[in-house]
Parts: structure tokens; C-alpha cells; sequence
């Protein structure tokens, strides 16, 4: 199982906080196609219910947001945060040099121990390779892996 996303219930106050720092992280280097994909694919399939802003709202008001930790009830949160702003950089190709301190600075915003956002980044990095390991094309995965760092 993906270590970040135990089942667990993230409040919808949580999933729209979530949803406004991976749109900034997104918004660090131009928002790609496939990071929007992303992100509104993960607010619209976890908010419970239709009184809540449209991914469009969010999208126009995330740039207001100021991460607060206690938007997140645990550490566990606070790391699937992280975790998910990793995922989003990495959704158009390239977690870039801006993308990766953007989510730094969630990670401390956060007040996760010094050091969890390397080993959340391998995770994600780690997960992301596992998923192509099947393929026959060795070559192949390695030339991803390389790239991933």
C-alpha cells in the first residue's frame, strides 16, 4: 500500500486546503495541463458535498491561501500534504528546482521533522518507478530512474 494514503478521512476543510497548496506548487513554474488534471481529480473525487467552491473557485482563490498546520488534524495529514504537492510537481515530467522548494517550504510550513521531505520525495520517486518495473524494457526504466534523480 502507498504509505501516505492509509484509509483515512480528511475533513472537507482539510480537502480544500490540500487542493489550494497543490494548486500553488502547480502555479509555481505555470500550471501544466496534467498537474490541473490532477489536482482537480483528487478535489472533486474526496469533497463530500456539492456546497463546496467548484474547481474553478478554487483554482481563481488559491493564490490567497496561507498555509496554516492546523488546517491538518495529524502529522499523518500533514505528510499526505506533502506527499500529494510531490505528485503534482512531478505530474507534467518535471519536479523542478521551484517545485521542489515550493514543497520545502510546505514541509516546514508543515512542521514535519527536518529531513521528511527527502524521505516523502524518495517514497513518491520509489512508488512512481515501482509502478513501471513490470515493463520488459529495462533500458527504459532506468533512463526514468536516472531522471527522477
Amino acid at each position: 500500500m502507498f504509505p501516505f494514503f492509509a484509509p483515512q478521512s480528511l475533513s472537507d476543510s482539510a480537502i480544500i486546503a490540500a487542493s489550494k497548496i497543490m494548486l500553488q506548487v502547480a502555479k509555481t513554474d505555470d500550471i501544466h495541463p496534467a498537474e490541473s488534471a490532477l489536482i482537480k481529480s483528487f478535489y472533486e473525487g474526496s469533497i463530500s458535498t456539492a456546497s463546496h467552491p467548484s474547481f474553478d473557485e478554487l483554482l481563481a482563490a488559491a493564490d490567497a491561501y496561507k498555509l496554516a498546520a492546523s488546517d491538518f488534524a495529524t502529522e499523518q495529514e500533514r505528510e499526505m500534504v506533502v506527499a500529494l504537492s510531490v505528485m503534482t510537481g512531478f505530474a507534467d515530467g518535471t519536479f523542478s528546482d521551484a517545485e521542489t522548494q515550493a514543497v520545502r517550504d510546505i514541509a516546514a510550513a508543515l512542521n514535519l521533522a527536518p529531513g521528511r521531505f527527502d524521505e516523502i520525495n524518495e517514497t513518491i520517486k520509489d512508488h512512481m518507478l515501482a509502478q513501471l518495473s513490470h515493463l520488459p524494457d529495462a533500458g527504459s526504466v532506468a533512463v526514468v530512474a536516472k531522471e527522477l534523480g
